[in-house]
């Protein structure tokens, strides 16, 4: 099988989300046990069936130096903004602009590096909220993964999600920054019960709600295989769409046409809030079984 697309632009600038589903095919030239890693990346943003703007925001990334790209890899962000009027996406542009930026200027490891990318946005973030009057409030959620071949990192904060798809099962490998989630984390409440919560969406914890946060991030990254496929969205999709759809979506079309497939889902379940999803399908050529340490710490099975 063969990806589809474009190449993507080999430059310093970010390819954004665009309404109409930006697909484009990124391909890593280091060598990957015995192989080269491919990513087919396709990521698109939709308002939705009821919202009147998008306060959704995402981006992707790939350094034209072939130095900075062997040290910081891919960058991929998701950002779900919210406030009064247009603040949420304010919040949000603001995220998926200085996220990038701050992640491949810095000196720190890659995690690290991630990280406090994440803190430091946030930070402009509230100082820009609390110098504006009508910006007061606004905030954004955030997932930020970064690809070096073979390895994913990823920081988050809020309840958008980075999942993975691998032979045959899908994986949540983020957890939600909300008061329903830390209720599932404590065993208050079950999976199936805080999906249906009313209060799923209360979060507690977002980009720019606070002067000071604390970004939730890997130490140390998950190895990718072959045919490994990354998915990071907003609730806009996981609020409507079940695991189990996005599975079966994601596993049976190419890349390019899931990702447009997963949000019309969304829309058919009501599209009651903005959606975003960014999917990466990982090849890997000729390559050799890679064990993953991570694995049984990292992926916690969804249960649908």
């Amino acid at each position: 099988m063969q990806p589809q697309g474009k190449e993507m632009p080999q430059d310093e600038s970010a390819v954004p989300a665009l309404p109409t589903g930006e697909h484009a095919l990124a391909t890593e030239v280091e060598p990957v046990a015995g192989g080269v890693l491919d990513l087919d990346i396709c990521l698109q943003t939709d308002q939705g069936s009821v919202r009147a703007n998008n306060e959704d925001r995402g981006v992707y990334k790939r350094p034209s130096d072939p130095a900075v790209a062997a040290a910081k890899g891919t960058l991929v962000v998701v950002a779900d903004g919210m406030g009064g009027a247009s603040a949420g996406e304010v919040a949000s542009e603001m995220a998926v602009r200085l996220i990038p930026d701050l992640y491949y200027r810095s000196s720190q490891t890659v995690p690290l590096a991630l990280k406090e990318a994440l803190e430091a946005a946030s930070r402009e973030i509230h100082r820009t909220a609390q110098a504006d009057p009508e910006l007061r409030g606004m905030g954004t959620t955030c997932v930020a993964i970064a690809i070096l071949p073979p390895e994913l990192y990823v920081a988050y904060v809020g309840d958008s999600r980075l999942y993975m798809l691998r032979e045959g099962g899908i994986y949540q490998l983020t957890e939600d920054h909300t008061v329903v989630g830390e209720m599932v984390r404590k065993g208050i409440l079950t999976r199936e019960q805080a999906r249906f919560h009313e209060e799923r969406n209360v979060l507690s914890l977002s980009m720019g709600g606070r002067p000071e946060i604390t970004a939730s991030f890997w130490e140390k990254p998950m190895l990718l295989r072959d045919g490994d496929r990354l998915l990071v969205c907003s609730d806009g999709l996981h609020d409507l769409v079940s695991d189990t759809e996005m599975l079966e979506i994601i596993t049976n079309l190419p890349t390019h046409v899931a990702v447009p497939s997963l949000i019309q889902a969304a829309k058919r379940y009501g599209g009651h809030d903005n959606i975003t999803a960014a999917l990466v399908h990982v090849f890997v050529p000729q390559a050799q079984p890679v064990t993953d340490s991570r694995e049984t710490r990292e992926l916690s099975l969804s249960s649908e």
